[in-house]
């Protein structure tokens, strides 16, 4: 990449953060992903060659490191949190074209889903949830036993305890900090069935997205 050449911070900043993915490759990072699939399933879209390719741009420039096939981002790599989190602010509370239906993605959803929880909030034995997004294919399946929930893609041979149809806006717009998990179930845009304990709990089960609007 070539460089801007300027003195100014942005554009140095640009330097090393400007290409395509760099970001959202620093955005899984933080997330807590330290494995290169597990970087790649937050961002489903980037190849595997040009998932390497940042990566190793970034440990040159001394934001990631690696130890025994695990990546993890240094003091300067930590440093962009409040940069990232201002980014998605601005896009949540600014940008005037809103979610549009291309941002969309049962599977980025699901993914982000699964690693945001509250563990002392999940069932203490194994329990099975279908997560059916209308319109969108396969079902994904969650797995959920304290201290986390696995993202599957099939259910394992166990008894499905739950099964959750929701229209993938509504369940974005609800992750998002839009909108309610009641509000959902009213306007029937999200339907639970299974027995009233695990439908009440299941909502309590997750921390949302990291970034919230402000208040």
């Amino acid at each position: 990449m070539a460089g801007y050449q300027q003195f100014c911070p942005i554009a140095r900043a640009l330097d090393v953060l400007g290409e395509r993915w760099t970001l959202l490759v620093v955005r899984e990072l933080m997330m807590g992903e330290r494995h290169f699939n597990g970087i790649q399933r937050g961002i489903p879209r980037i190849s595997r060659t040009m998932l390497s390719a940042r990566l190793k741009r970034l440990e040159s420039a001394g934001l990631v490191q690696r130890d025994k096939g695990e990546y993890q981002l240094t003091e300067a790599g930590e440093n962009l949190a409040p940069v990232l989190r201002e980014l998605g602010l601005w896009a949540l509370e600014s940008d005037p074209r809103g979610l549009r239906k291309e941002d969309l993605s049962p599977e980025v959803l699901a993914w982000d889903m699964h690693r945001r929880v509250v563990p002392d909030r999940l069932p203490e034995h194994p329990t099975m949830v279908e997560l059916r997004f209308r319109g969108a294919g396969a079902p994904h399946f969650l797995l959920a036993k304290r201290p986390g929930v696995q993202l599957c893609a099939e259910d394992g041979g166990f008894d499905i305890a739950l099964h959750v149809d929701a229209d993938l806006e509504a369940l974005t717009r609800f992750w998002l900090g839009e909108s309610t998990w009641d509000s959902l179930l009213r306007s029937e845009l999200v339907t639970v069935t299974g027995p009233a304990g695990l439908r009440r709990e299941f909502p309590t089960w997750f921390t949302g997205y990291l970034l919230q609007p402000r208040v």
